[in-house]
């Protein structure tokens, strides 16, 4: 029995994440790209939101291989060692305002050459939100 491939795809949001989102009805997943601007001098400790180990079909496994080996941003990206991707399930329904994404997610970092799966530690470095948008499931 064969399978249909998938692939994915993240398309960035021109203006607000939240405003190109709202009118959708059914779950829906998003993306954050942040990028390392420095060391972090808070001196903060706290506990770290580990990512699940799958939302739904989106496999890291799966989604690791397809960062590595293809083009999957909308706009011209050329990865740098500790960049941070965040996936994350959107329900419509439990809509609710956070600048932050928690919850069910998974996370990716590019070191040395290739994206791996787990995150920059935010205790440890200053991330900027470089680009965000939305994951298409094709």
């Amino acid at each position: 029995m064969c399978k249909a491939s998938k692939t994915i795809r993240f398309c960035s949001c021109e203006d607000n994440l939240a405003k190109a989102t709202k009118h959708l009805k059914s779950i829906f997943y998003v993306w954050t790209l942040d990028r390392v601007v420095g060391f972090s001098d808070s001196g903060m400790d706290g506990l770290a939101m580990f990512p699940s180990e799958q939302l739904d079909e989106l496999l890291p496994e799966f989604i690791l291989k397809e960062l590595n080996s293809k083009k999957l941003f909308d706009f011209d990206y050329i990865p740098q060692d500790n960049d941070s991707l965040q996936i994350k399930r959107v329900n419509p329904k439990k809509r609710y305002e956070k600048k932050e994404l928690i919850g069910d997610h998974l996370n990716f970092y590019f070191e040395f050459g290739e994206w791996h799966i787990g995150y920059i530690s935010p205790f440890t470095y200053n991330l900027k939100v470089y680009k965000n948008g939305k994951v298409e499931v094709l």
